[in-house]
């Protein structure tokens, strides 16, 4: 079977699900910060989005809203790439799916 584009439907299926996982992942991380409340400050590694945090008084939202943007961003560069070199666009999305796996699995490790 094939999609519109007159790819095999198995891969565009696959990369659908690598962007989801990568999209979930971040999510994940969206919620954890929102759960460690007032506390995220102590926990967060992230030097930039220590940065946000504090010049936002201790709050997370504008890290949040950054967060987010920036996975948006991610995910419709990936899609766009894949667009345009699908032979690009494999290595750099396992690259980052594999990158959003180290996360989920450095955030429960505390």
């Amino acid at each position: 079977m094939k999609d519109r584009s007159g790819r095999p439907f198995t891969c565009t299926a696959i990369f659908t699900a690598v962007l989801m996982f990568i999209g979930g992942a971040s999510a994940y991380d969206g919620y954890l910060v929102v759960r460690t409340g007032d506390m995220i400050r102590h926990f967060e590694k992230n030097p930039v989005g220590r940065y946000l945090i504090d010049r936002n008084g201790g709050d997370p939202a504008v890290f949040l809203v950054v967060k987010a943007a920036g996975t948006i961003v991610a995910l419709a560069a990936l899609a766009t790439l894949r667009k345009r070199s699908r032979r690009l666009a494999a290595p750099v999305t396992v690259g980052l799916a594999c990158f959003q796996s180290g996360l989920l699995i450095f955030l429960e490790s505390f």
